[in-house]
């Protein structure tokens, strides 16, 4: 495991567009690399599973792999990282968010809290009907 950065970034003249960048270091918000600026940082205690984590939430709006480059709104882009069961921590998000796109940030959030939820009850119910299933053939009933 390797601690490290999340940061999301989007460009002016590409809207719709999400990059995911991870580092070492925590970065300066306000330094974007070639005019892109820096919207949302997270610091996690597992960098690398955190980007699988976002790789497989977004895997469908995927542009540029190389580039970690997505098509999805900001507020979707914050609210996969905000719902992210792993351990990790808000840093620092950008204060020109509307009211509107922070509402919106919330409510997909608690969105993807509530479908990991149902997913783990599913698989939870399919883990203990294999264990019965284990014990009736082991006694001979099945």
């Amino acid at each position: 495991m390797k601690t490290g950065y999340l940061r999301l970034e989007t460009h002016p003249e590409h809207p719709g567009l999400v990059r995911f960048l991870i580092s070492d270091d925590a970065p300066d918000p306000t330094s974007g690399q070639s005019g892109n600026t820096i919207r949302y940082i997270a610091r996690f205690n597992d960098i690398e599973a955190a980007l699988m984590h976002v790789q497989n939430a977004l895997h469908r709006s995927l542009m540029d792999v190389d580039n970690r480059l997505y098509r999805v709104d900001l507020p979707e882009a914050i609210a996969v990282v905000e719902a992210d069961e792993l351990r990790h921590k808000r840093i620092w998000m950008d204060a020109t968010l509307s009211d509107d796109e922070l509402q919106q940030t919330r409510c997909l959030t608690e969105l993807h809290k509530s479908r990991k939820r149902r997913w783990d009850k599913v698989w939870k119910g399919i883990g203990y009907l294999f264990v019965v299933l284990i014990v009736l053939r082991a006694l001979g009933l099945f």
